[in-house]
């Protein structure tokens, strides 16, 4: 049995006002749709910050797998590693088999731009404050109800 997601040829890639490339509907996306996986390399946690010193990742396609494994979409990724955050989101990311998918929790229209809510966690152990939240992990969303951060707490 294949369990790869088929290319559907929902989307396509080009500058986004939110943040450098964005992915954007090439036509409408029905509400549930799966578009496609969240792709890449899986890399231990620990070893992150030596292969960003390394050259190996720029840690800027990273998503949170497990405790252990994160996904590089750096490193073998397809286009989902170019979707936006949103703190207003139209997609949001499910897990099955160990596998991020990313799905349309609303029709998208031609032309719009995917997005889902990156939803990063503080891991520190001092406290911060929303000031420097937004300082250090600035949202340009420009979503009603923006954060004004990529934090979620």
């Amino acid at each position: 049995m294949n369990t790869v997601a088929t290319d559907r040829d929902f989307t396509m890639v080009r500058s986004s006002q939110v943040h450098g490339r964005g992915v954007f509907a090439k036509k409408t996306i029905p509400k549930g749709t799966r578009i496609f996986e969240y792709a890449g390399e899986r890399v231990l946690k620990v070893n992150l910050a030596k292969d960003l010193a390394d050259g190996l990742t720029s840690l800027v396609y990273v998503m949170n797998l497990n405790e252990i494994l994160a996904i590089d979409g750096e490193r073998g990724g397809n286009d989902s590693r170019y979707i936006n955050h949103s703190c207003d989101p139209n997609c949001e990311v499910l897990y099955f088999n160990e596998k991020p998918y990313i799905y349309a929790i609303q029709e998208i229209a031609e032309g719009n731009e995917l997005n889902f809510d990156y939803k990063y966690g503080s891991e520190a152990d001092v406290e911060i404050t929303q000031e420097q939240k937004r300082e250090w992990f600035p949202c340009n969303c420009g979503a009603p109800n923006c954060r004004g951060t990529l934090l979620d707490n």
